[in-house]
């Protein structure tokens, strides 16, 4: 094969595979279920975010879906503010060492900080107990983050 269409080959393969990747990320699941993290530490809602102001967290690095583009402009400024603890996972099922998906309409604000929840009942046990229940999370989220979600 001579140079010239070796060349061009390798190009293809490369637009190829870059588009596929980039189909791949088009294709993620936003972080939350499409929640706006903005939302609930500024208005202390849960309200379903726009596609359309979506941004990657400098944080945890998951596409975030926000509510309007001042909502992301606050968000890019300070994503740490606003990106949920635990990477959104239930904050009471970390503290017991378990990595289980939370109902985005389920949260609370703690000192600046979202933390969500699977169930109300996990929502009511963190109510018992914030400060202990997140010092466990916190201890227990390096091991915990490596697995795999319930």
């Amino acid at each position: 094969m001579n140079p010239k269409k070796a060349l061009l080959s390798a190009l293809a393969v490369a637009l190829v595979a870059s588009a596929s990747i980039l189909s791949a990320q088009t294709k993620a699941e936003p972080a939350i279920g499409g929640y706006c993290p903005v939302a609930y530490v500024q208005a202390n809602m849960a309200a379903k975010g726009d596609a359309n102001f979506s941004t990657v967290s400098k944080v945890d690095g998951r596409t975030y879906y926000l509510s309007n583009a001042m909502a992301k402009e606050m968000f890019d400024k300070m994503p740490e503010k606003y990106t949920p603890a635990y990477e959104g996972f239930c904050a009471a099922a970390v503290a017991q060492g378990m990595k289980v998906k939370s109902d985005p309409k389920l949260f609370i604000v703690e000192n600046g900080k979202t933390y969500l929840f699977s169930t109300e009942q996990a929502k009511k046990m963190f109510e018992m107990n914030k400060a202990g229940t997140i010092e466990k999370a916190n201890a227990n989220w390096p091991k915990v983050s490596a697995m795999k979600a319930m």
